[in-house]
């Protein structure tokens, strides 16, 4: 197993790109931006203890699309329009299940990763082929057990019963228009801050990686909790 000086800590964003995503593309590219300027500002802020990569999935019905993999931060070039394309319908299952059983085999040999996944769609999962909804609930409650932290920010009444049965806690009631949508990326990315900061505080404590990964599990849960500092 592979033992590394710094945590290292994987930011995957799976982001829908269904058509109707087109009213608000121009918030969705802005918005994902500011969320690489926020884990930019951690990578600064904790140097000596974390080291962040950032995975951008971006999905409809023609596929799924890594705009960046496991891409080192100082390496990820702002997201261009162009990159975004909005189209077609919404296959949610199989982006999530394939997204995140990719970065799972990825880092497996990492000892000390820490994993947050932020899935963002404005629809209900309507396309997917490959997975089920109790396939990825199986999924993540292993991914739970190693300390991953999972949000979900969806639009509409539907999103506590969608994330509930996946096995996600953390949601965002997500108003989509162009307002809603910053309101949105901005307290993902406040929370994400929180996390991070959480994240390099209890690992200077913890000094074996099974104590930082019980530690992680704990205050993911309160991700979006902005009363718990």
């Amino acid at each position: 197993m592979e033992t590394t000086a710094k945590t290292q800590v994987y930011n995957l964003v799976i982001l829908d790109k269904s058509g109707s995503m087109e009213s608000i593309r121009k918030e969705a590219v802005d918005g994902y931006n500011e969320t690489l300027g926020t884990i930019r500002a951690a990578q600064l802020k904790h140097l000596d203890a974390q080291e962040h990569f950032v995975s951008l999935a971006a999905f409809c019905g023609c596929g799924i699309e890594m705009i960046y993999d496991k891409t080192p931060i100082k390496d990820a070039d702002k997201l261009q329009p162009e990159q975004y394309e909005p189209c077609c319908r919404t296959p949610l299952f199989d982006a999530i299940g394939s997204t995140i059983k990719r970065l799972k085999h990825d880092i497996k040999d990492i000892e000390d990763a820490a994993v947050l996944v932020t899935i963002i769609t404005d629809g209900q999962e309507n396309a997917s082929t490959e997975w089920t909804g109790a396939a990825i609930k199986k999924l993540i409650d292993e991914c739970k057990q190693d300390g991953w932290m999972f949000a979900f920010i969806g639009a509409g009444e539907e999103v506590l019963q969608v994330a509930s049965t996946i096995s996600i806690t953390n949601t965002v009631n997500w108003q989509k228009t162009h307002q809603g949508t910053q309101i949105m990326f901005s307290v993902s990315n406040e929370a994400s801050g929180r996390f991070y900061d959480k994240m390099a505080s209890a690992d200077s404590k913890h000094a074996s990686i099974e104590d930082r990964r019980r530690f992680r599990r704990q205050f993911a849960e309160e991700y979006f909790d902005r009363d718990k500092k």
